[in-house]
This record gives structure tokens, C-alpha cells and sequence, in this order.
């Protein structure tokens, strides 16, 4: 009698990836868009969110030269996975207020009206409109960063739990 029992449950679990999967297509289908790109209240908004990036900044300096480089941790090679990622952080976020400051200094004639009413269409016309194109792709370098902060964890998970180093070691 168990093994009846057993089977409606093996059933389920086996249509769960079907039903999971047509799950996630019907979302997909009927998606509405995300808007990611989100524009501050002027100007208190901007400056809070300004202020936000130099502080992450600030902090991944930190934690890249005075918790890591300064320490015994740095020739650990998982923290250095971490630490070259944070270094990533922290250029990324200065790369990301100089696309802010350009983004305020483009006049609002250089971009077309979608069909939403946004304007969100830049057309080039000057070298700022290339540089803010530029300073734009700020995920080349926010993703990297990213990728290498997992490596660096993953690493550490995958050696174990470590010993705390100290005098008494000596």
C-alpha cells in the first residue's frame, strides 16, 4: 500500500518542470515593461543619489586597501578575487557620477520623443552626446566586478572553513 501512496507525489514532481516552465512563458508573454532606467526628483533626488555613489565609493576604497591589502588577507586568493572586484566597484562608481554630471548637461532638443512621451532617443549630434553614450555602458565595468566578487566567495567556500591567524600561532 505505501508504494501507491508514493506514486501521485512522483507524478507531481515530475509535470512540476512543465508547469513551471509554461508557468514562465505565459509571464514573459504578458510582460509589461520595467522601466529600469528611472529618471531622480530635480534636483534633491539627483544629489542624494550623487552623494549615494560617492559613498559606495568611498567605501570599496576602503575596503580595498585598509581591510584586505593591508592585511594578511591579501595573499589569500580568494580575497584577492574580492578585492580586485571591489577596486571594480569603486571605478565603477566614479564612471557612473561622471554619467550623471552628463547627463544633466545635455540639452533636452538632443533627444526624440518616443511614443510614450519620453525622451528617451538621444540623436548624436555633439561630442557630449558621444561621451554620454560612452559613460553609458557602465555595466562593462559593474559586471565584471560582480562577477568577480562570486569567484572570490565561491573560492572561499570551496576551501573551507579557515583557521584565525594570530600571535598566538606564532
Amino acid at each position: 500500500m505505501p508504494k501507491n501512496r508514493s506514486r501521485p507525489c512522483r507524478r507531481l514532481v515530475r509535470a512540476m518542470p512543465v508547469s513551471l516552465a509554461g508557468a514562465g512563458l505565459l509571464l514573459f508573454g504578458i510582460a509589461t515593461p520595467a522601466l529600469a532606467i528611472q529618471a531622480h526628483g530635480a534636483p534633491e533626488g539627483l544629489y542624494v543619489h550623487e552623494i549615494g555613489h560617492f559613498l559606495y565609493a568611498l567605501a570599496m576604497l576602503g575596503f580595498t586597501f585598509q581591510v584586505i591589502r593591508n592585511s594578511r588577507l591579501a595573499g589569500k586568493p580568494g580575497w584577492r578575487l574580492m578585492s580586485r572586484g571591489a577596486l571594480l566597484l569603486f571605478l565603477w562608481n566614479l564612471w557612473a557620477l561622471v554619467a550623471h554630471v552628463i547627463d544633466t548637461v545635455i540639452p533636452a532638443r538632443h533627444f526624440l520623443v518616443d511614443d510614450r512621451g519620453l525622451h528617451s532617443i538621444l540623436v548624436l549630434q555633439s561630442g557630449i552626446d558621444y561621451l554620454y553614450c560612452l559613460f553609458r555602458m557602465d555595466h562593462l565595468i559593474c559586471v565584471p566586478a560582480l562577477l568577480l566578487i562570486y569567484l572570490g566567495l565561491r573560492h572561499m567556500a570551496a576551501s573551507g572553513p579557515v583557521r584565525p591567524e594570530g600571535p598566538a600561532d606564532t
